[in-house]
This record gives structure tokens, sequence and C-alpha cells, in this order.
């Protein structure tokens, strides 16, 4: 009779581990900053990989927007100092002048992007730049 009470608490035990265990993998960890992506709009603008889309606005008129959630990001904070560092080796140089609160302004060759931290998220921004067509008149010979 002891035995079996001593195998009900052991398998009892073993229970409360394996579940204890599920829920801590399942939880919220920090990032790693070790790898990272392209940008579902603008490829050549790094994301963290564990970072995971949650909304996407594309072939809007005005600028095509992705929205990511990544636990252990701050708003107070701003840009953890690893994903700088990522966004400047993948050839990105802030513009600080255009810099405002959470939102930060990178820009590489010809393309502008927009980042803003938010807790436990961010959002990735393209303006579109507005290409006026020149109309050249015909002259006659």
């Amino acid at each position: 009779m002891r035995q079996r009470g001593i195998r009900h608490s052991l398998c009892f035990m073993g229970v409360v581990f394996m579940v204890l265990t599920i829920i801590a993998g399942c939880a919220d960890s920090e990032p790693t900053w070790t790898t990272f992506v392209g940008s579902a709009v603008e490829k050549s603008f790094p994301i963290p990989k564990e970072a995971e889309r949650t909304e996407t606005a594309m072939n809007n008129s005005k600028m095509d927007y992705v929205h990511y959630s990544l636990s252990g990001l701050s708003e107070s904070e701003g840009v953890p100092e690893a994903y700088q560092k990522a966004i400047t080796e993948w050839g990105w140089t802030e513009k600080t002048e255009e810099s405002k609160g959470t939102t930060r302004v990178y820009k590489k060759d010809k393309l502008i992007v927009q980042l803003t931290i938010h807790d436990n998220a961010f959002t990735v921004l393209v303006p579109k730049i507005e290409q006026k067509a020149v109309i050249q008149g015909l002259e006659s010979p």
C-alpha cells in the first residue's frame, strides 16, 4: 500500500515537471539579437528573426508598412544597441534630423525606412516617393 502511494506521488511530480517544462518553453523569451532577416516591406532592412509579423499594409499609395511583435522591446528604451548595430552593418544610416520620439528614420541609397519601437513590438514603414512624370512637348521640324 505504501509503495502505491509513492508511485502515485512520483507520477504526479513527473506530470507537474512536464507541465512546467512546457509552460517555460512557451513563455515569452528575450530576443537573441544575433540573427536578422530582411523585412517584408524592404528586404534590405534587417529585422530580428524572432520577430513575428502581425499586420501588413502593402500597395498603399503613400506607404508600405509591416508591424511585428517581439517581446523584450520597450518604447521608453528605443532601438536596442544590438539592433542598431545590425541596421548599420546592413548599410543603413540614421537621419537623426528626421528621427523623433520612438520613430527612427534610416536611409540607404535612395531608400527611406521609418522604424518605430513600441512595447513588445515595432513597425517598419517605407514611404512611397512621389515621382512626377515629365511631359515633353513635341517639336515640329
